[in-house]
């Protein structure tokens, strides 16, 4: 019979409708005979006994069972059937576990303290094995026999618990369960689970919300609720560790301890590195402790998100958390009050609505708001450690409070008070790189705790606080804080008591918006890690002019110069902080480092300008300049005589490289630092500078000369020349050692001086007075 001729005959024979209901009686028993057959060297009890022992296990061939030769593996489905319990006595690996849901079943698998690994799913079933799937039964004590026992799922993707064959009302089973899929995989989990503890060691594990039913249903991770062996109250832990995701569909019920009451479970930890990723508009994790250490992703859904909640009287709100992302269209409400340790970011369109949250930034390391410009109700920073980077514009509609800590604006605005209806309180900590500083609605009376403003000085070293104290007729107040790098040295200029003034630095706060009035008014800039020789030395001054109002005298502890002035003298003016004596208000200058070999060892000369009274010297020693093992060879207290230029030197007997790196500290009473740059030294052959010297240093009139290393190509060499602000004001070819018709012209400050040939760059720096 040809192909079409039998396609012909089937058609007339099941044209029938007797024939048709035969034929589909028929696919149904196959669907549902191959759904539930057992695989192929699957097992199953035929008694109860230990795991090891061939007597209790029967194994499937493909037509019948018979008796076991060899203990189950990984690739073995195992049935462990009615009335029978499974002892293991040791650890154990199989496939997929299938356990008798019929009732009295009672403990089916006994652990035993040991430890169960399943590269498959774990099953309930009624009837002979394979039989047919069914919920595990009320009240049930399935597995076995305390925390110590566990099951892990291992393995590639698959789904873990399925619908309808397992549940979480397995109330007395004692174990704990460990997620560990291979990296990249999924599991997946169906239906309700009840342990004693779950740990989520890799990969991911997803948690499913049954859409089947209306309302859905989260099939929620719950845990033993035996009141006469764990008590009444919370019990059971949740962890996931670095590198595993925890994903979960759910809203109510993600975890509790008891699905039915209103009980919690004990612990939920987000260990750092581990991630949560939460889909559902409204998540509610029932725990008594949360610990966030971790990222939180909020994404999917399809209406605005709220944050993580909790709701039984015996749990407690997750309301700290290390890093917190929003991906996705929706918006997420942060809650009134949030701590964060880590990063704020925003990956998707949905937006962060924190208009009404009160946030506190305490994490130990850098802290960053990626993805928009952050707009809070209130802010705290009380950081331990690190930089807050907000990499935008940073808005506090109310409350600013600065507890320690930093925070880094790099260039962007910072406001606060914008809603006119809080306060700004400082007790510690700082900012930098602020582009513009706007306090709104400032107070009617300004005192040291509301009208400090630290702005680190990045050009310079040390924290210039700025406070203006006084009494005020309200308005907004903005500052700016415009650095360069250094002092300019007899500055040319009298203060208005006619006092001359010597030294000022460059760097300067302007003030606007205040509304203008005649109240009197105390300005105060700080000179931290500046020299001071004496605090009365020191002066607010302007930028080549002297400031309106007095000069009030300075002020210890904190080095403050202070000027009387009124609040309508505070515009238009550049202020910053001066000196009318020789050894003040000034960094640290090293005018040249330079080291080279000697018959005794390598000898490493330094000149310093300004040095202030009461510091010392530490000498470092590396062989690679970009590492951070620098080692400490030596200590040189300083001069005993105070002098413009100091000259020091000392001899390294015991360095034990080829080439050697050093780089000089000096410290002061008061721990404040300053590095030099850094000097080459070969231990065998010529020497190797870092620096050339030029003399008379600081220079005032006459000849200026200049003294280069012998190996140097003075012929092909070039001469550059910057201000302390880096603007170059000569560029050409190196002429001659006297430089002195460069420098006349110029005005004072302080200048840096290279020469370039092409082998070799030697720089140093130049007082001019």
């Amino acid at each position: 019979m040809d192909t079409f001729s039998g396609l012909l005959f089937l058609w007339i024979y099941f044209s029938r409708r007797i024939y048709w209901l035969f034929l589909a009686v028929g696919g149904v028993w196959l669907i549902v005979g191959t759904a539930l057959s057992q695989e192929l060297n699957a097992y199953k009890t035929i008694a109860s006994g230990n795991f090891q022992d061939m007597a209790i296990w029967a194994t499937w061939d493909g037509l019948a069972w018979n008796p076991a030769l060899v203990k189950p593996g990984q690739g073995n489905d195992i049935y462990i059937d009615q009335t029978h319990t499974l002892l293991l006595t040791g650890n154990e690996t199989v496939k997929n576990v299938f356990i008798n849901a019929e009732v009295n079943a009672f403990e089916k698998l006994n652990l035993n303290g040991y430890n169960l690994d399943l590269y498959g799913s774990l099953h309930a079933f009624s009837g002979a094995a394979p039989g047919m799937p069914a919920n595990a039964w009320n009240s049930q004590n399935w597995i076995g026999n305390s925390i110590s026992s566990s099951l892990t799922f291992k393995g590639t993707s698959r789904v873990l618990i399925q619908k309808d064959s397992w549940s979480g009302q397995t109330t007395r089973s004692h174990f704990a369960v460990i997620f560990e899929p291979d990296a990249g995989e999924i599991f997946i989990l169906e239906a309700p689970f009840k342990s004693l503890s779950f740990i989520v060691k890799s990969g991911t594990v997803h948690q499913k919300i049954d859409t089947s039913v209306i309302p859905n249903v989260c099939n929620t991770l719950s845990f033993n609720n035996e009141s006469t062996i764990y008590g009444d109250g919370p019990f059971g832990g949740f962890s996931i560790e670095p590198g595993a995701t925890f994903l979960s569909e759910c809203n109510a019920n993600i975890l509790n301890r008891s699905t039915n009451g209103t009980v919690s479970a004990l612990n939920f930890e987000l260990q750092e590195g581990g991630t949560l990723i939460l889909e559902g508009h409204a998540p509610r994790i029932e725990a008594a402790n949360v610990h966030l250490n971790g990222k939180v992703i909020f994404r999917g859904g399809t209406s605005t998100k709220t944050y993580l909640t909790s709701s039984y009287a015996d749990a407690t709100p997750p309301t700290t958390v290390r890093d917190l992302e929003i991906q996705g269209t929706h918006d997420l409400t942060l809650p009134n009050q949030l701590t964060l340790l880590g990063n704020l970011e925003k990956s998707g369109t949905g937006d962060f609505l924190s208009a009404n949250t009160n946030l506190t930034l305490e994490g130990s390391g850098d802290q960053e708001v990626l993805g928009f410009p952050l707009v809070v109700s209130d802010l705290i920073l009380n950081k331990p450690g690190g930089s807050f980077f907000p990499n935008s514009d940073l808005t506090v509609q109310r409350n600013l409070s600065l507890l320690q800590g930093s925070i880094d604006l790099e260039g962007n605005e910072f406001s606060f008070n914008t809603g006119l209806a809080g306060a700004y309180s400082y007790s510690g900590g700082s900012w930098r790189n602020v582009g513009q500083l706007n306090y709104y609605g400032i107070p009617p009376t300004l005192y040291p705790s509301n009208a400090t403003f630290p702005f680190e000085d990045t050009q310079n070293g040390g924290l210039r606080k700025v406070q203006l104290l006084g009494t005020t007729s309200g308005g907004n107040l903005s500052m700016t804080f415009t650095e360069f790098e250094g002092a300019e040295y007899n500055s040319g200029f009298n203060d208005v008591d006619n006092i001359e003034i010597l030294y000022r630095l460059f760097s300067y706060f302007q003030f606007s918006n205040l509304t203008p009035s005649a109240d009197p008014l105390e300005l105060r800039i700080s000179a931290h890690q500046l020299i001071v020789d004496n605090v009365d030395d020191l002066r607010i001054v302007g930028t080549g002019y002297a400031a309106p109002g007095s000069h009030l005298p300075g002020q210890n502890p904190e080095l403050w110069a202070r000027r009387q002035l009124t609040f309508a003298e505070l515009a238009g003016t550049n202020f910053t902080v001066g000196s009318f004596r020789t050894l003040t208000v000034l960094p640290v200058i090293w005018i040249e480092l330079s080291s080279k070999a000697t018959d005794g060892g390598i000898l490493i000369l330094w000149k310093v300008a300004h040095e202030e009274a009461d510091v010392y010297y530490e000498i470092y020693r590396n062989a690679d300049p970009l590492a951070n093992e620098w080692e400490k060879v030596g200590t040189i207290p300083s001069s005993e005589h105070p002098e413009d230029i100091k000259t020091f030197q000392f001899l390294d007997t015991r360095s034990p490289f080829e080439k050697s790196y050093y780089q000089i500290r000096q410290v002061n009473a008061s721990g404040n630092e300053s590095w030099s740059e850094v000097a080459m030294a070969l231990n065998f052959g010529a020497s190797t500078t870092a620096g050339l010297l030029i003399y008379p240093n600081p220079y005032t009139s006459g000849s200026l000369n200049v003294s280069l290393p012998a190996d140097i190509d003075k012929k092909e060499a070039l001469l550059i020349i910057h201000d302390s602000q880096g603007k170059i004001v000569y560029d050409g070819q190196y002429a001659r050692t006297d430089l002195a018709f460069l420098f006349r012209n110029l005005p004072s400050g302080l200048y840096h001086v290279s020469v370039v040939s092409k082998d070799l760059t030697v720089s140093g720096k130049l007082i001019r007075k």
